[in-house]
């Protein structure tokens, strides 16, 4: 996936950009929401020694994307219908018997804390997911509505 943003500051061989968040990667858990909520920032690997105001393209690698979105999204929702397999089958079935119910609800919980310990896990690794590949010319840059500069603190 690639994106267009401005980068805001750089330390290192990292670079934090901000950009608008798009719609596929508005909810994928990578970056931080500004303030007002209408600006993202990211931090990325400065493979193009981009220079803080620099206008960038930003490749972020959809494989993260899919992982996020299975975590958070499909997890939860094959652990509770296992849980109530698992439960029926413990059963042998019996209609009356609340344990499919008592499984299916155990294991969402426990899919839950699956997320939050993944999550952690990925926080404390290098959250670089994002490269920052080229960067724009002006006319590239004044072209693009996309990129604006994030102002903190009004």
């Amino acid at each position: 996936m690639t994106e267009v943003g401005r980068v805001v500051s750089v330390n290192d061989d990292a670079a934090v950009v901000a950009m608008h968040a798009s719609g596929a990667c508005e909810k994928c858990g990578l970056c931080m929401a500004s303030g007002d909520g209408k600006e993202i920032l990211l931090l990325a690997r400065n493979e193009a020694d981009a220079s803080p105001g620099d206008a960038v393209e930003i490749e972020i690698s959809p494989g993260r994307v899919l992982v996020a979105a299975f975590a958070l999204y499909l997890l939860p929702v094959l652990m509770t219908i296992l849980g109530f397999v698992v439960g029926s089958a413990v059963s042998g079935g019996s209609e009356e018997s609340a344990l499919p119910i008592v499984l299916a609800m155990s294991f969402l919980v426990v899919s839950f804390l699956a997320v939050w310990l993944f999550d952690v896990k990925i926080r404390k690794a290098d959250r670089r997911h994002a490269t920052v590949k080229r960067v724009l010319s002006e006319e590239e840059a004044d072209a693009s509505p996309r990129i604006q500069i994030v102002k903190f603190g009004g």
